[in-house]
């Protein structure tokens, strides 16, 4: 059985790091296609109207946070992917991954917003939806998904769906409690990092917020669902996500933690041709380069480089 997944969105930064001299992006705009049950789609697991699941696992064993806490770590599963969530009863809290089917984009409430996407459904209108809170520590990474099937080797997550939450919304748009509303030169990522069975390890950087540009009309902030390509990666046997961001305090990131995700192992789709033919039909050209700090320079200058292309992608280089 196959779903076609097709959705646009208007210029958001995507970074995908392959080594120290080859990137590869991911693409806005772009179809991607879900071809059997090896890909978490969510819609497996079930849950009430409107409402949500944020642990503990059924599996779930008592591990002793870092604070001292008494945390109950355990995972579910949807496709081939087993994902990591961790309860503590003590304080009714959890991170690592849950899932969702909200449809309110709004966020009021942390007590029931925290899982309302900002899109209102999942992927393409489907119903349920992935909600990860990670780590408010500036690129501590924490392990989200674990691959499931079987193979020592790992497996090649294609790639998945990615939107951003209400929460992280509210702080960009507004300010939220201690988060200030975004400005320019403020930006908010999610990195993926993914864990070979050598424990090597590559990554992927996604923009969920940018406003780096002078321009005001390419400021961009995600509110739709888009496939971000975690090919480059290789075999993981492991998914890791970090955060990092501009508003920082005394406790970390200020920006709320989260983002959505759907149909994780998913692919672009090929069959139609539709995508392959929109970003092959137009010759692609790096149209800015900035540093890594976001400064704007008009050539390539040692160290990191952060190319825009006429697609509106973006490439991460090492100039040496």
């Amino acid at each position: 059985m196959k779903k076609i997944y097709s959705y646009s969105l208007s210029a958001a930064f995507v970074v995908a790091l392959l080594s120290v001299s080859s990137v590869a992006n991911a693409q806005d705009n772009s179809e991607v296609t879900v071809k059997d049950a090896a890909v978490a789609t969510f819609e497996d697991l079930t849950l009430e109207p409107e409402s949500h699941w944020a642990g503990p696992a059924d599996n779930a064993v008592e591990v002793e946070g870092k604070w001292g806490s008494k945390n109950m770590v355990g995972t579910f599963k949807s496709g081939v992917y087993e994902f990591v969530n961790s309860y503590t009863p003590a304080w009714a809290s959890w991170t690592g991954c849950s899932y969702s089917n909200k449809t309110a984009t709004s966020f009021a409430d942390y007590k029931t917003d925290q899982w309302n996407s900002a899109a209102g459904h999942g992927a393409e209108g489907s119903a349920n939806y992935g909600v990860i809170y990670g780590s408010s520590t500036p690129n501590e990474q924490m392990e989200i998904v674990k691959v499931a099937d079987g193979d020592a080797e790992g497996k090649i997550i294609k790639g998945m769906n990615i939107t951003n939450s209400a929460w992280t919304v509210e702080c960009v748009k507004n300010g939220n409690g201690s988060a200030q509303k975004f400005a320019q030169g403020s930006w908010f990522k999610v990195t993926f990092t993914g864990v070979k069975a050598d424990k090597t390890t590559a990554s992927v950087d996604y923009y969920l917020a940018d406003y780096r540009s002078a321009n005001e009309a390419e400021w961009t902030c995600l509110t739709d669902w888009t496939w971000v390509d975690l090919s480059s990666l290789g075999k993981v046997v492991s998914l890791n996500v970090s955060f990092d961001g501009t508003d920082k305090g005394s406790y970390g990131l200020n920006t709320s933690c989260y983002v959505c995700i759907d149909n994780v192992g998913c692919e672009k789709n090929t069959s139609t041709g539709i995508a392959a033919n929109k970003w092959n039909s137009v010759e692609l050209r790096e149209v800015a380069r900035y540093t890594i700090d976001g400064k704007r320079i008009s050539a390539p200058q040692k160290g990191i480089n952060i190319i825009r292309m006429s697609d509106g992608s973006t490439r991460k280089v090492v100039v040496k």
